[in-house]
This record gives structure tokens, sequence and C-alpha cells, in this order.
């Protein structure tokens, strides 16, 4: 059971940060994001802003795709609501 708690606990994490919020409700508005856009949206340093994606992508939250060098970014809506589905049945019922 440790490994699916480690997981609502990344999910959870991810987004227990005043600028990852933040970025999904952007991602959210503007639907998908070349990460530069959103670096310089919130005067982000790059690694910052690449720490907040990564953690934000291995939790499930967001999803990236490459097109030549640019890396962009949406909210993975089908990751974010299995996980969510799943901890609400395991963990809320």
């Amino acid at each position: 059971m440790l490994d699916v708690n480690d997981k609502y606990i990344k999910f959870f994490k991810a987004l227990a940060n005043e600028e990852r919020i933040e970025i999904v409700k952007l991602l959210k508005k503007n639907k998908e994001m070349f990460a530069q856009d959103i670096e310089r949206r919130f005067y982000l340093e790059q690694s910052t802003t690449s720490h907040h994606l990564n953690m934000l992508k291995k939790a499930g939250v967001t999803k990236s795709r490459k097109e030549g060098r640019k890396v962009f970014y949406s909210i993975d809506y089908d990751a974010f609501q299995g996980i969510w589905d799943e901890f609400e049945t395991i963990v809320l019922s």
C-alpha cells in the first residue's frame, strides 16, 4: 500500500505550492504553453520553472510534448482525474 500512498503524497505535494498552483491555473486558461513563456509570466529562473514543471509532470498533473527544441506543457486531465478518482475510492470511502 506504500506505493499507492506515495503516488497520492507526490500528487498533493505537487499541488501544495503557490507557484505550482498558479502554473496549473495558467495552463488551464491557455490550454498549452511553451516552458519559457511560463518562466517569463512568473519572472522565475529557468531552473525554478523546470523544477516546478517536472514536479507537476511526475505527479500526473501536467504532461509535455516536444516540438523541435521547444517543450510545451498542458494539464494531463486523464491522469489527474484518474489519481483523484482512485484517491477518492481507496482513501475517502
